[in-house]
């Protein structure tokens, strides 16, 4: 496992994989768990060479104080890793990524942008797009790997893909859950005992509508209601957004159909948290 901190010595590597075969690339923000390692065995198994990512992006934050909350657990991290069988794990400080005279920005617009700008503010998109188109021109992967637990992060990135046209083909995976039913997710570290027991009922929430669109219910309204419902019975938790919706555009559907993502958001405390599953086009789910 190879450790590279410098910009410079990341994409003189890369420029000798081109002969070597196909690269897959896990970005990450640190705070490994099953669900990164999902991700990193599927990049070694489908590609040649595996690289891995460890950086905070603070400008997807509101705040550097907000990103200074995220969990850092850098060497944890990566003894992790060295379990695994990656082969290069890229860590660069802020300070490269983000000098002092760093003044170019991505900024999509559109729709989408515009839906995922409402519930986690325009840093987020502007940040987070900015730092992937970033790291995907340094690290030059042919397979990116993604969670389906990202599913915003993996629609913009689409439309990044798409309209800069870069030359990555997105591999998305589904949700890892942990034995209680929640999402793996790099957050959920922060909570307490009390909060995780709150925390699944964002996946209990999602299951019932599920089982009622099985039940024959197709009204999004309806359907809402009753993921509401089981949310509420959970005050730790203050539900941002209940949506059923295409999940490339966000677009909300006025009735459910194969091909759509059940998708909540929620806030505990400052712990933004999410879940989702899709009723996929063959009409099986991906829960």
């Amino acid at each position: 496992m190879r450790i590279i901190h410098e910009l410079d010595e990341m994409i003189e590597v890369a420029r000798g994989w081109i002969m070597g075969g196909a690269v897959g690339f896990v970005p990450t923000m640190g705070n490994l768990h099953n669900g990164h390692l999902t991700l990193i065995q599927a990049a070694h198994k489908e590609c040649e060479m595996s690289v891995v990512s460890i950086f905070v992006n603070t400008l997807q934050f509101p705040s550097l104080e907000a990103a200074q909350h995220y969990p850092h657990t850098i060497q944890r991290d990566l003894q992790l890793l060295r379990t695994t069988d990656v082969d290069v794990v890229f860590l660069p400080s802020h300070q490269a990524v983000y000098p002092p005279t760093f003044s170019t920005y991505v900024t999509p617009t559109g729709p989408l942008a515009e839906r995922i700008a409402s519930e986690r503010g325009t840093e987020f998109v502007r940040g987070f797009s900015t730092g992937i188109v970033k790291f995907l021109q340094i690290v030059r992967p042919d397979v990116a790997f993604f969670g389906q637990n990202a599913v915003q992060q993996v629609a913009l990135v689409r439309q990044l893909v798409r309209d800069l046209s870069i030359d990555v083909t997105l591999r998305v995976l589904p949700v890892v859950r942990e034995s209680d039913g929640l999402a793996a997710s790099s957050l959920n570290i922060r909570l307490s005992s009390e909060q995780r027991r709150a925390a699944t009922a964002l996946y209990k929430a999602l299951l019932a509508g599920k089982t009622l669109i099985e039940q024959g219910e197709r009204r999004t309204e309806t359907i809402k209601q009753t993921i509401q419902t089981v949310l509420a019975a959970h005050p730790q938790l203050t539900a941002q957004n209940i949506c059923l919706c295409h999940p490339d555009t966000f677009l909300e559907m006025e009735e459910a159909t194969p091909g759509m993502l059940l998708r909540i958001s929620t806030q505990i405390e400052d712990i933004h948290l999410t879940d989702n599953i899709v009723w996929m086009a063959n009409g099986q789910w991906r829960t």
